[in-house]
């Protein structure tokens, strides 16, 4: 069999390719266990050592067109290395835009409904009237590791068009210029008769 070096180059770079990705599989889940460093991203820009998690999104009442609050629980591991100082939450769109009283949010310690200990806010705001319909928490003292915290925020009303609602949550550590860390998105079924 005959293979001419153009096909043999092509080969290779293709077992090459493969071989990574193998390698990347198979050490990702290894990788994500090992212990880190504070990460220094220059500039002063700090970040957490280990990730926050969403962990809870939830509405109190999901029937449509009446007011409403919802929660969104983010757990603050031990080894964080930075306190989180503020969160945005962001609506994907949707159907219909869900319009928080900002006045109307608190924080608390804690992963319930039932509520913790309150977190004073150092400032609530936001984009809700140019499409973004983002709000941003900022605690007045940042939650210190090995905490949850749960952001509640007063809708105005639940939407009418009923369907699953998205919301993207980001976290900020504490310091100045955090870029933030995107921590995912959970969706809730809301709106409709039931």
């Amino acid at each position: 069999m005959f293979i001419s070096k153009k096909n043999l180059g092509s080969t290779q770079a293709r077992l090459l390719g493969a071989s990574a990705l193998m390698l990347g599989t198979l050490l990702s889940p290894t990788l994500s266990n090992l212990p880190t460093n504070a990460v220094e991203l220059g500039e002063n820009k700090t970040f957490f050592q280990t990730a926050p998690r969403l962990t809870r999104v939830a509405a109190g009442n999901a029937i449509a067109d009446i007011p409403d609050t919802y929660q969104f629980t983010i757990s603050l591991p031990d080894n964080a290395g930075k306190p989180l100082q503020a969160v945005t939450i962001t609506q994907q769109e949707n159907l219909e835009k869900i319009k928080f009283d900002l006045n109307q949010s608190s924080a608390f310690i804690g992963d319930s409904f039932a509520g913790g200990r309150e977190i004073s806010l150092a400032n609530i705001g936001g984009s809700q009237s140019d499409g973004a319909n983002q709000v941003m928490v900022t605690f007045d003292e940042p939650v210190l590791p090995g905490n949850d915290v749960t952001v509640s925020l007063k809708a105005k009303r639940n939407p009418q068009a009923g369907g699953i609602y998205v919301f993207g949550v980001t976290a900020y550590s504490a310091g100045e210029n955090s870029p933030g860390l995107y921590l995912g998105s959970r969706d809730l079924r809301l709106g409709g008769s039931d």
